[in-house]
């Protein structure tokens, strides 16, 4: 290998995830070739990982995800910009919207508006989807 194509081998294992050494060449395996392909044995083990990571996948963040996009709509629509930039919503789970908030007092700010009014427009407004807000206090991660 030429000297100005050398790396430090902490910075090279470091690039290489999804990349396997042949010789002086790196073979790149997609991510979904990696999940799905059982029949290569190049790619069995890993394979097999997917069995268990698209199920749960699934489960915890894409059909929450689908769950939560037309009530972030809503949020982010009725809720004043003040506390929607201390806010994020964690969840909705059997009606029950959970949202964590940058500190206590960004909370009792917030459940006072649930109390004047915001949370009868947020049942209304989601058709039903929403029944209840749990909020709790929790670092905010950008």
């Amino acid at each position: 290998m030429p000297p100005h194509h050398k790396k430090s081998s902490a910075t090279r294992s470091s690039e290489i995830s999804n990349l396997e050494m042949q010789g002086d060449r790196l073979k790149v395996f997609s991510l979904q070739n990696l999940l799905t392909n059982k029949k290569s044995p190049e790619t069995r083990a890993t394979a097999r990982l997917g069995d268990v990571l698209l199920p749960w996948f699934e489960k915890n963040v894409a059909k929450p995800a689908r769950q939560l996009g037309p009530v972030t709509e809503l949020w982010q629509t009725l809720v004043p910009p003040q506390l929607l930039s201390r806010s994020r919503l964690l969840g909705l789970s059997r009606g029950i919207l959970s949202v964590a908030l940058d500190s206590a007092t960004t909370r009792a700010e917030l459940e006072a508006r649930l109390r004047s009014g915001l949370l009868r427009q947020l049942q209304t407004e989601s058709r039903g989807i929403i029944f209840k807000i749990k909020t709790c206090v929790q670092p905010l991660t950008p």
